[in-house]
């Protein structure tokens, strides 16, 4: 039997898990808020494997080995540590991009950029309840211009429906990663590359024996060669006698005008060259079919450009439609579709037999009692969450039947983002460029949506609707469940743990973000591109109302087109073995995700494919260490050096974006 310990859930993981949660938030909002556009930063938070928490884990797992020599009765646990890494990334990763940093500018910015030129009083203003937005002139100025204190009694309405619609929105994923564990981990296998550096972490803090992580050369020589990289190029940005050996997607191939000077090349579109460490060191651990696809696919969009240009197909095309060879964002939604509903058919028989468990059916060869939830739990959860996140849109404004299809198509493309990110580790994912409010307003048009249900999407773009999708619990869920199987934690427990620091991070986080932003003023020192992601919403929103979008049929057509395409592959991989081709790597490739990292995937893929073939299973063992090192290193030179710049207020590197 386990002891209480080795199901990891302690009151010191606990609280050590709180209290770290609380400073990666504080870290995360002032490096992002404060810093970015100044000094620069690394993204603490919005990569696959967060910068923050592997930081701060790599230095739990250093203490634990210390307290194992002097205390060893005091030390923590594998599971304990694990405890502590899930609390940190389930919760702190809602801080950033994707998440309160486009949800709090929202709130303020529809009432505050009012003016009697753009009329947004006369257009929308009356559709807005009192609770969904901020409208209070003094809790704006203080907002926007700083060198304040946030009046909380102003922000509770705002506070008390937003943090509880996230909420739910959270849990309602955890129920969908409760009932999917089994077939996704246990079934299908999937690979979870983002989980090898951590669980190695882990298992280095509790045992430094020969075989331990932090004992092998190989790891050291990989972790220093991108951590000395980012050392040089933050002194680079300081000094000028350095050299900046940039590794980010700033050099684009489409820029090149030996390259691509005339036409129909020069209609490539954008092909940057990078050499990010941590994507190289990640994608090793990927099947080399997901990293030949990404790349591959990538590379054919670039190829439909330059084709598209030279047949001049959609040449002279006029009027707001915006479906255009050759369709990416189209091919995009369709595939990120594909990828959530497509498996549930070929799982049928699973998920028949869940859903008889979870209602009340005859249990058939599954045992719910070691699961997160139990099914029944999960089902009523889910659904009862689904209803709940409905009316908070209904009760805002919006039809019943467009609530329903904004929660159920989010819900799909969250659910395609995690396969998709458990599959290939991606560095940070972006979703289509279709994303959800775009499919529901350019693509469906607007003729059955009031001016209610477009002003309750534009509030709801930054947690339901954006295609910047870099910032969703659901993968680090998943992951979390995958990661207590390794080290025997309890994945109930685990569970507990979740939800604690899920709603405690969120309450310190908001608190944070609001006490910097007025503090520092949204428009005087704090980051310009964010608070313009809060008004980006309602440009939009104004636009449709002056100007209805008519059904884009040809986007629709494009839509089905990239769900038959992802769907057939899936049913060839099913089918056959030898398949080459894989559906993850063409919804990654129609996205921004793969437009930085094609390069590092091909890298990655070819040092996978020499390691296998000239050295086989074991020497693809044997190096990957190594590739944890290019992880580590790179993770652990942007987390230091941007907590450096946060200190000292130097100029700092960014690794990740």
């Amino acid at each position: 039997m386990k002891t209480t310990r080795a199901l990891g859930l302690t009151v010191r993981s606990v609280l050590l898990g709180l209290g770290l949660t609380v400073l990666t938030n504080l870290w995360i909002h002032y490096a992002e808020l404060v810093m970015s556009g100044v000094q620069g930063h690394s993204a603490i938070a919005a990569t696959a494997t967060p910068v923050g928490a592997v930081t701060l884990i790599f230095g739990v797992a250093g203490v634990n080995l210390l307290l194992k020599r002097f205390l060893p009765q005091t030390m923590l646990t594998a599971a304990e540590i694990l405890i502590v890494y899930v609390m940190v990334t389930t919760s702190t990763v809602l801080s950033s991009s994707g998440q309160l940093h486009f949800l709090v500018p929202t709130i303020v910015a529809s009432f505050h950029y009012a003016t009697d030129a753009n009329a947004w009083a006369s257009t929308f203003h009356r559709f807005v309840p009192h609770w969904l937005a901020q409208t209070n002139p003094e809790a704006l100025d203080g907002f926007y211009k700083g060198k304040t204190t946030p009046p909380w009694g102003l922000w509770g309405p705002q506070l008390f429906v937003w943090i509880g619609f996230i909420l739910t929105l959270t849990f309602a994923t955890f129920c969908l990663v409760s009932l999917m564990r089994r077939q996704w981990v246990d079934r299908e296998k999937l690979s979870f590359p983002t989980v090898a550096l951590p669980l190695a972490i882990v298992e280095a803090g509790t045992d430094d024996g020969k075989g331990s992580l932090f004992r092998n050369r190989l790891f050291w020589a990989g972790l220093l060669i991108p951590f000395t990289l980012t050392l040089i190029n933050t002194l680079a940005l300081n000094d000028p006698k350095f050299p900046l050996i940039s590794l980010r997607a700033d050099t684009d191939l489409a820029q090149m005008p030996s390259i691509v000077s005339s036409p129909p090349w020069n209609a490539m579109g954008r092909t940057p060259l990078s050499f990010y460490p941590f994507v190289i060191g990640v994608a090793y651990f990927i099947p080399v079919e997901v990293t030949f696809s990404g790349w591959f696919f990538f590379l054919l969009t670039r190829i439909e450009n330059v084709v598209g240009a030279a047949l001049n197909i959609d040449a002279g095309m006029t009027g707001t439609q915006r479906a255009t060879f050759p369709f990416i964002g189209q091919q995009g939604a369709g595939a990120f579709l594909a990828l959530a509903l497509v498996p549930l058919w070929l799982a049928r028989s699973y998920v028949k037999e869940v859903v008889s468990m979870a209602f009340g059916g005859p249990k058939g060869e599954l045992d719910d009692s070691d699961e997160a939830l139990s099914y029944r739990a999960a089902a009523i959860g889910l659904l009862v969450s689904v209803a709940l996140m409905i009316t908070f849109c209904v009760v805002a404004g919006m039809q019943p039947l467009i609530a329903a299809l904004l929660v159920i198509l989010a819900l799909c493309y969250m659910v395609a983002a995690t396969r998709i990110r458990a599959e290939t580790g991606n560095a940070w994912l972006f979703g289509p460029e279709v994303d959800v409010n775009h499919m529901l307003t350019r693509t469906l048009g607007t003729g059955l949506l009031t001016p209610a249900d477009l002003t309750v999407l534009a509030f709801m773009r930054p947690v339901l609707g954006n295609f910047d999708m870099r910032c969703l619990p659901m993968p680090h869920q998943l992951e979390a469940l995958k990661m207590a199987d390794s080290v025997g934690a309890s994945r109930r427990k685990t569970f507990v743990a979740i939800a604690i620091a899920t709603v405690i991070g969120l309450i310190s986080s908001f608190v944070i973000a609001l006490m910097l932003w007025h503090s520092y003023g949204a428009e005087a020192k704090t980051d310009a591109w964010r608070t313009s992601m809060g008004r980006q919403p309602f440009d939009n929103l104004v636009a449709l109302m002056r100007n209805p979008a008519a059904p884009d049929l040809r986007g629709l057509v494009a839509i089905g087109f990239g769900f038959a395409f992802t769907a057939g592959m899936m049913f060839l991989r099913a089918r056959f073995l030898w398949w080459p081709l894989h559906p993850v790597g063409y919804a990654m490739a129609n996205t921004n995700t793969m437009t930085s990292t094609w390069l590092p995937f091909l890298i990655a893929w070819g040092l996978k494919i020499l390691v296998l073939r000239y050295g086989g299973a074991d020497t693809y063992k044997k190096f990957a260490p190594f590739f944890l090192g290019l992880i580590a290193g790179d993770l652990l030179g942007g987390g230091l050096t941007t907590a450096w710049g946060a200190l000292s207020g130097i100029n700092v590197y960014p690794i990740n974006w």
